[in-house]
């Protein structure tokens, strides 16, 4: 990954973190790491944990962003919340992975789609 691609990355972590903060969801965690990967945000909300998985680009042209969470990548995302969620032993809460899709225009406003329950 070039620094160009990680920088368009943390600039659309950032974008979708306060997008998620304005609909009142509780940002936990960036860039959660662990053996088994690492997933972008974790967030709480309503007694609901949410994995969320950022995908940013500056066009379509390889297809949506959210075409970019595999079925390896949905594997990853899901070891990595069930590490999170035995390793704080966390019981009594709900649980769920999304996706942010962000799309940069340098003269436009980022565009954010969020898709709930992308597992």
């Amino acid at each position: 990954m070039n620094k160009n691609t990680r920088d368009l990355g943390i600039f659309g972590e950032k974008i979708a973190a306060e997008y998620l903060r304005k609909l009142c969801y509780k940002v936990i965690r960036s860039n959660y790491r662990c053996r088994f990967g690492e997933i972008d945000l974790i967030v709480y909300k309503n007694n609901t944990y949410v994995f969320v998985e950022v995908k940013t680009r500056r066009n379509t042209s390889f297809g949506r962003p959210v075409e970019a969470i595999n079925r390896n990548k949905k594997t990853h995302l899901l070891r990595v919340g069930q590490y999170y969620i035995q390793n704080l032993n966390l019981k009594d809460c709900n649980f769920r992975f999304d996706a942010i899709e962000v799309m940069i225009d340098p003269l436009k406003p980022p565009k954010v789609n969020h898709i709930e329950n992308i597992m």
